[in-house]
């Protein structure tokens, strides 16, 4: 046997360049017989090490590095598990190592004394420090008589290690009968890899802190020659790590048991639930031919339990049962979850699979033998209260969250590359620049270093983040089988990823959380109940006059441009348009959108082979949906829908050996089943030109059908769901203004802030719709709270009675902006006379003085009063130019502009000018407009040579492009005021 300790991967982020599948590849070609896998404190690695350890046939010895303080001193402990029991101690450790920042030893020794424990020689104590040969021999006989398998790791990575401290330490070790074992930290391949190394650590401590060692990989030979003078340390590894294994691999993790009323089988509790569900599923739908559906049910209920997933639908079923229960709106479904009739009975989905065809098989199947994956949208707001019962259900060590890993991306990397380089920003996006067009010059040695080592850092994980959705439940204590740390809301996080929790069998649900649902619930809230979301017809004309329109700002799905323009197009006249067209707008089948509009319109195709045309009818011929493929081989080559979706996911995987064995599969089935080989062939052609295309009908249906209850909710509750839509974007300045012109558009009134009115939600009021405090710029939630609960014991009587009752929550800046956007008009002052009277210091002054009197001056111009309501708001409402800029604007026949849109064409006032020169000493500008919303425009030499003059008028007919930063100017023309 032989290998080397401390070898440390990827996963000891910042601290090593190793990816683990070339530190396997390196091992073997090294005749490394072990690799003991020794990362800084964490075992994310660990399910990836072992199945690479299977696959490479190298025996995996399990490790962590820790630093703990011990008796004032910081010291490095490498452990390691010799078996599943010692395993299971290890994964324990590294998360109480994760969960805690206190790292001391004495809380740790209980386990550690489960463990092997090297004491390595290259510690910083003794490469950096004076040190004590009697502080050295004192830590390893303590150590020796706490830890039940104590051993020390010589190593010989610089010069003061070979000749001074491994030597001492191999000196005790003989004395007191120690095992010493070859010890060589590995953090990069080659020396030439170090730079690398060095600014990984560099990033993470942000200073040039170092101890000269050599970390690089060591074949066999260098390893036998440096550990030369020790020669029975690799007799020692051999004998310490030969017993070493682990059948973690081997484990199943079952998903919870769902606590069943009196304890009745789940299968049998299922059953019931879901007859009883269905049959309130029919009444409520008023449905008269039931047996399609209880026979459905039945298949279904029989591959569920067959499959064993009794448990999992229940488990799912509950939590949703929850969330109604408690006014948390749920998701009509997501993904092919939705075609399952059980799911539509329980609840858990709103969607008829039966009424919209979709299929089961394309959800579960027992060809297929994967998990179920029910993933469920929740209002964002909400979601957590629904993980955060199913956490006190199954109980903390039984649910946990999931880590996921931000990777160093390539552009990133070079910047910070070219900072520890202390190369100058300008010069690292230059270099960037050169190497996105493919220019770099060869002869620049410090551009071509850089780019050699951003392209080592790319891809190697830079820290741990939280999986957005994901979470994890077992029927195990998963303290005792995933390495877990601290998560969010007072979860447990495991820190593997989702992929790695997946391929063990852990069960994973998506609880993910939709703004959209935020924004359809709280519609619903404001108008009293006045709303069934699951009664709203979905043939309301007036609905799909909205979308005709293109009114679709705000609504999920459909807001984009793109999609704008595709509806536009469409016209839509049924909800099945709205299912096809977000099936279509996608990547792959925006080539046919066009083609599919103008069959749909005139509503013909031309017909592949009779005997799919009723497939393909609906699509008008062509394959929209997945499900579309698994009936054509249902109905053409005699396939079950089973095999119809192992066929459907094997030609999705784009395989080549994979395809060719699916392409004769079906020519044999179809052959079998009585069709000719011209035939078969020209249908199964037409599904592979369309097998990039086809997408989920179940997840189509359910989407569309939650796009059409925000357009529905649009159309007849505008103001409610136009004010709900804006408090839920609040801070995005661009999207308010877009919002706010649509209502301007609309004639819709738009209401100021008002100290008497408004609170924290945009809000229907009157004819209109009134702006909340939190608009304010400068007035931050506290002191909005405390003037609602001053508010709600009683009416302000007058500005003096506003100061007073409300002067310990105010200071002097919120007073001024709560004055600048109108807030304290309802007060009878005008803004010049309540700024001058705004020392919150002098209030009360009045109670004391009979002769007090508040200053009254004449009121600010126009052009400040403007300022300061586009300071306060962002925008300007009560002082705007709008009266000459409508004019103008009708004049030209210029279309409001909506600011989503990447093509500009407006009518703008000119409100300053800034000209600068580029470094080829060529005149350019930065402008700021007006056209109703401020924007800034940037004008490159070219166009401003053209135009430069114009820049003097006033107004200005503006074409351009807008980007992220503004709009690019592309011409302008001089408008007749």
């Amino acid at each position: 046997m032989f290998g080397v300790l401390y070898l440390q991967s990827e996963y000891s982020m910042l601290h090593s360049t190793l990816q683990l599948e070339a530190l396997f590849h390196h091992a073997k070609s090294s005749n490394y017989d072990i690799i003991p896998l020794t990362d800084e404190g964490n075992l994310h690695g660990m399910y990836k090490f072992l199945k690479l350890a299977a696959k490479n046939k190298i025996k995996p010895i399990l490790g962590l590095k820790l630093n703990l303080e011990y008796e004032g001193l910081n010291l490095d402990f490498l452990v390691y598990a010799k078996n599943d029991k010692g395993l299971e101690t290890l994964i324990e450790l590294s998360s109480s190592y994760k969960a805690t920042s206190v790292k001391a030893y004495s809380a740790l020794e209980p386990l550690l004394k489960r463990l092997m424990v090297v004491f390595p020689t290259n510690q910083k104590i003794f490469i950096n420090e004076d040190y004590s040969k009697d502080l050295a021999f004192k830590l390893i006989m303590d150590f020796k008589s706490n830890l039940n398998e104590f051993y020390i790791g010589l190593s010989l990575q610089n010069e003061m290690l070979i000749n001074e401290v491994s030597p001492m330490f191999y000196k005790f070790a003989k004395e007191l009968n120690i095992k010493t074992l070859p010890l060589h930290q590995t953090t990069y391949f080659s020396k030439d890899e170090k730079i690398t190394f060095e600014v990984l650590k560099e990033i993470e401590s942000k200073t040039n802190e170092t101890y000269d060692l050599d970390m690089s990989f060591k074949s066999k030979d260098e390893l036998i020659l440096m550990f030369k003078p020790y020669k029975d340390i690799f007799k020692n590894l051999e004998e310490t790590f030969k017993e070493v294994k682990y059948t973690y691999l081997e484990q199943r993790f079952d998903m919870p048991i769902f606590p069943t009323k009196e304890g009745v089988p789940s299968k049998d509790y299922l059953e019931a639930l879901a007859t009883k569900g269905l049959e309130r599923r029919l009444i409520q739908n008023q449905i008269k031919d039931t047996k399609i559906y209880h026979e459905r049910l039945k298949e279904e209920l029989s591959v569920i339990i067959q499959m064993g997933y009794p448990d999992y639908f229940l488990i799912v079923y509950d939590f949703v049962r929850f969330a109604k229960q408690n006014d948390i709106l749920v998701g009509p479904g997501r993904g092919s979850a939705a075609g399952s009739l059980v799911a539509y009975s329980l609840g858990i989905t709103d969607v008829d699979p039966i009424k919209y065809d979709l299929l089961f098989e394309r959800f579960l199947n027992k060809e297929r033998q994967t998990m179920p994956d029910i993933d469920l949208d929740f209002p964002d707001n909400k979601r957590d209260l629904v993980i955060e019962y199913v956490k006190n259900k199954y109980g903390k060590n039984h649910v946990v969250s999931i880590s996921t890993f931000t990777t160093f991306a390539f552009k990133s990397s070079i910047r910070d590359v070219g900072r520890i380089m202390k190369l100058d920003p300008t010069r690292v996006s230059a270099i960037i620049k050169s190497i996105e067009s493919n220019k770099l010059d060869s002869s620049d040695l410090e551009a071509v270093e850089l780019k050699r080592v951003a392209e080592k850092l790319e891809g190697l994980p830079r820290q741990t983040g939280t999986h957005a959705a994901g979470i994890i439940l077992s029927k195990q204590d998963l303290t005792k089988y995933v390495p877990l740390q601290e998560g969010p809301h007072d979860m447990l996080q495991s820190q593997l990823e989702a992929s790695d929790l997946e391929s063990l069998g852990f069960l994973k649900i998506d609880f993910l959380g939709l703004r959209n649902l935020s924004i359809i619930e709280e519609v619903i809230k404001k108008e009293d109940g006045k709303i069934k979301l699951n009664e709203i017809p979905l043939d309301d004309q007036a609905t799909f006059e909205t979308l005709r329109r293109v009114d679709t700002t705000g609504i999920f799905q459909l807001e984009s441009p793109g999609m704008r323009n595709v509806i536009g197009k469409l016209k839509p006249e049924h909800f099945e348009d709205l299912v096809a067209i977000l099936a279509l707008f996608r990547p792959g089948p925006l080539d046919f959108i066009d083609t599919y509009i103008k069959r749909r319109h005139q509503g013909t195709f031309d017909s592949i082979d009779p005997s799919i045309d009723e497939i393909l009818r609906p699509t008008f011929g062509i394959i929209v949906y997945q499900e579309q493929i698994m009936k054509i081989a249902q109905v053409f080559a005699g396939f079950s829908l089973s095999e119809a979706d192992l066929l459907r996911r094997g030609i999705a995987k784009k395989d080549e050996e994979i395809l060719k064995n699916e392409k004769q599969r079906f020519i044999d089935r179809s052959l079998t089943n009585g069709r000719n080989e011209q035939t078969t062939l020209k249908i199964y052609e037409y599904i592979e030109r369309f097998k990039d295309y086809g997408f989920n009908r179940s997840h189509s249906v359910a989407y569309a059908l939650l796009a059409y209850q925000m357009a529905y909710l649009k159309t007849h509750y505008y103001k409610t769901f136009m004010s709900v839509l804006m408090t839920s974007v609040v801070s995005n300045k661009d999207l308010v203004d877009s919002y706010l012109r649509e209502l301007s558009n609309k004639h819709i009134e738009i209401y100021p802030p008002n100290i008497e009115i408004s609170g924290t939600d945009f809000d229907a009021y009157k004819d209109g719709v009134i702006l909340p405090l939190t608009i304010i710029k400068g007035v931050g939630q506290q002191i909005i709270s405390g003037i609602l609960s001053e508010r709600e014991k009683s009416p302000f009587k007058d500005y003096r009675d506003f100061k007073n009752r409300l002067k310990d929550v105010l200071n002097q800046k919120s007073l001024a902006q709560l004055i600048k956007s109108g807030a304290l008009d309802v007060f009878g002052l005008n803004h010049a006379s309540m700024l001058e009277n705004s020392n919150l210091d002098q209030s009360g002054f009045e109670n004391f003085l009979s002769d007090f009197k508040e200053v009254e001056l004449d009121e600010l111009p126009f052009e400040t009063l403007k300022d300061q309501e586009l300071e306060v708001l962002g925008f300007n409402l009560t002082y705007t130019d709008n009266g000459t800029l409508n004019k103008l604007k009708k004049k030209y026949d210029i279309k409001e502009r909506d600011l989503k849109d990447a093509k500009i064409n407006t009518i703008a006032k000119v409100l300053k000018v800034r000209i600068i020169k580029t470094k080829q000493n060529q005149q350019m500008a930065f402008v700021d407009f007006d056209d109703g919303a401020r924007f800034s425009g940037t004008i490159f030499p070219s166009t401003f040579t053209k135009y430069q003059d114009l820049l003097n008028e006033t107004y200005l007919l503006i074409e351009g492009d807008k980007d992220d930063k503004g709009v690019i100017i592309r011409n302008m023309k001089k408008v007749k005021v």
